[in-house]
């Protein structure tokens, strides 16, 4: 792994000192940005959160050395399908932030260093999550984010436990490697997934520049110990369609299913990347290099005896696989141009034909993903994404097509003076793969109450990505008040 991640920081830096042209008049770039510089991929209206600077040009405020924030919300989801109970989860957020200067006079002062912290936790009450799943609880307190960071004009150092994204896509996003989805709720939304934050160490160093390079960043991250996709419950509503296969079998004996072996190694099962992000010209680009272990599992198939007889022994495995990513966009008045192309040249693929002996294999995959987004007249927000996934060594026996591709897209508007926004986002695959879809609306009233509901679909055929969660299909209703 050590060579792995030399190699990466070789190869970005590299890229970083042919753009910069090691001009000896280098002057130090802008505070480091966990987004690239101007970033038009940060969905609309979404804050910074603590630790994270602004984009270029957007006006700061001054920050209280301690807050307390948080929402009070109400839950209702009704599923469609006959027989299911609504669930009705209360919930009670808390997000605290604090501010302490090192030196200065705090924000009067450019060179002054930082220590902020962030935290966030919830407290979340379902009377009937226990009976919906196994892994559920009718109680259940959890933390979110917690983390320190140091900024300093140079750089900025963060430790703890937080949500890190990189690349560009939305409802599809080949870099997004760092958090696990999360298996409560693996489609929280027609085009996102739900995330768990990790456990991590980050740095970002603002590089000199020149030339054509206006801004350039270097971010490492760390990993002590992977965090992975957990496999949901029996009878779970997102219980995978090939799980639930493999348990069926199970029971009716003609396989043993192991327990999931997640990571349990801080070395052996770390994970590391390195970002570089630049603007030039106009444009925003970044080079990704990520090492770390498979999010979703592999099944591992092997031989176990059991009763006097010899059963097939399935266990979820991890396998560890590098990634290389680029990253590019460019704003054009009211518009974004984006791109995003990964290679995976080790990654993991299932065989459909187990009989051989052999279970999985690796293989070269390259995924990307090419979008647009505009804003037309005052408010009206369009954002449309093709992406494709294709596996560059063809076999017959590989238990996924060799091409896939899809699109995800999200249209809304605002209207009654901007109170209330309303529109439809989803992901359609186009390789039989089916589609998620979701009629949504949010009425604010006044600067603390929120009023919103939705409409979720899933659409397909019962082995399908989408369709394998028809029962899924919801109606929710949400009154937040925040403070």
């Amino acid at each position: 792994m050590g060579r792995c991640i030399a190699c990466v920081t070789l190869s970005l830096l590299a890229a970083w000192g042919i753009l910069v042209g090691f001009s000896p008049a280098m002057v130090p770039s802008a505070a480091a940005q966990e987004t690239l510089p101007g970033d038009p991929f940060t969905a609309p209206g979404k804050a910074t959160a603590p630790g994270n600077s602004p984009a270029p040009g957007a006006e700061e405020t001054a920050e209280p050395a301690l807050g307390l924030h948080g929402y009070l919300e109400s839950r209702y989801q009704a599923y469609l399908r006959d027989g299911s109970e609504a669930s009705a989860r209360q919930r009670l957020w808390l997000e605290v932030q604090g501010r302490a200067l090192g030196g200065g006079d705090g924000a009067d002062d450019p060179d002054a260093s930082s220590l902020r912290l962030f935290s966030s936790a919830g407290l979340d009450g379902d009377p009937v999550a226990g009976r919906l799943s196994d892994d559920q609880k009718t109680f259940r307190a959890h933390l979110e984010e917690s983390y320190l960071t140091l900024d300093t004009r140079q750089v900025d150092l963060m430790v703890g436990r937080k949500m890190l994204r990189w690349g560009t896509g939305d409802g599809v996003n080949p870099m997004d490697l760092i958090n696990p989805v999360d298996h409560r709720e693996p489609v929280s939304s027609g085009r996102a997934d739900a995330r768990v934050p990790v456990e991590l160490g980050q740095l970002i160093i603002n590089l000199p520049t020149g030339g054509a390079v206006q801004e350039a960043t270097l971010e490492t991250v760390y990993i002590p110990l992977a965090r992975i996709y957990r496999l949901s419950a029996s009878g779970s509503p997102w219980e995978p369609y090939g799980l639930r296969a493999l348990r069926r079998a199970e029971n009716e004996g003609y396989l043993a299913l192991a327990d999931q072996q997640e990571p349990d190694h801080a070395v052996d099962d770390a994970e590391a990347g390195l970002r570089l992000g630049v603007t030039t010209n106009g444009w925003d680009l970044a080079a990704i290099g990520f090492h770390g272990v498979s999010d979703n599992p592999i099944f591992d198939y092997r031989t176990t005896e059991a009763d006097g007889a010899t059963l097939p022994l399935v266990t979820p495995v991890h396998p560890h696989f590098t990634a290389w990513g680029v990253n590019v966009a460019k704003g054009l008045e009211r518009s974004t141009l984006r791109g995003e192309l990964a290679l995976k040249p080790d990654l993991p693929v299932m065989l459909e034909d187990v009989s051989t002996g052999h279970d999985w294999v690796r293989r070269p995959v390259l995924e990307g993903v090419a979008g647009f987004d505009r804003t037309f007249g005052l408010n009206c927000y369009v954002n449309v994404q093709y992406f494709w996934n294709a596996v560059l060594e063809q076999s017959d026996n590989l238990a996924r097509d060799a091409f896939t591709h899809g699109a995800t897209a999200e249209i809304y508007d605002l209207f009654l003076q901007d109170d209330l926004k309303a529109g439809v986002r989803g992901t359609v695959s186009f390789s039989k793969q089916g589609s998620v879809s979701e009629l949504f609306a949010e009425y604010s009233i006044g600067d603390d109450w929120l009023l919103a509901a939705s409409l979720m679909l899933f659409e397909g055929p019962r082995d399908g990505n989408y369709g394998q969660y028809s029962n899924n299909d919801c109606l929710t209703l949400r009154l937040r008040y925040s403070f």
